[in-house]
């Protein structure tokens, strides 16, 4: 699986908000085009109720919001990242995150869903890579670093 195959330079954002209210709105805008029978407003919605259940924020400077919804005809990704941190985005390390990917998948295809949170994983894990797309000039950096899956 290539994430390149549903991340665009697109949807890679520098976040401007310091909360994790203003950073979802701001990940929602991003993935504006994900579908043209979802919007944002449902798109927001499905976003927190998944964190209701449990922040998704699973250490290590990262948060992974990830929902599965009817209008989708395909998965997609959007990445944010924030240089300085959300602080109140309750991850699991009560430490700030840094890079935000949300990943939207259609209802019923829970193969593709597991297999992009596993793939998003697997490269984020690495401490190098971390820094070096929260440290990245631009979009462009960030998109090469995330589906090359190294420095």
């Amino acid at each position: 699986m290539k994430l390149s195959d549903y991340l665009t330079v697109e949807h890679v954002i520098i976040l401007n908000g310091s909360t994790k209210s203003q950073a979802m709105s701001e990940m929602v805008v991003a993935a504006d085009d994900f579908s043209e029978k979802v919007d944002q407003e449902e798109l927001l919605k499905a976003v927190w109720e998944r964190e209701k259940m449990m922040s998704t924020g699973i250490g290590q400077g990262l948060g992974i919001p990830h929902v599965r919804l009817t209008g989708l005809a395909d998965a997609a990704v959007a990445v944010g990242v924030s240089r300085d941190g959300i602080a109140d985005y309750e991850s699991l390390d009560n430490k700030p995150v840094h890079i935000i990917v949300l990943i939207a998948a259609p209802q019923g295809r829970h193969e593709i869903y597991i297999r992009l949170l596993a793939r998003v994983a697997n490269v984020l894990k690495q401490d190098d890579v971390r820094m070096a797309i929260i440290e990245a000039e631009d979009q462009a950096e960030v998109y090469r670093i995330l589906t090359e899956g190294k420095v």
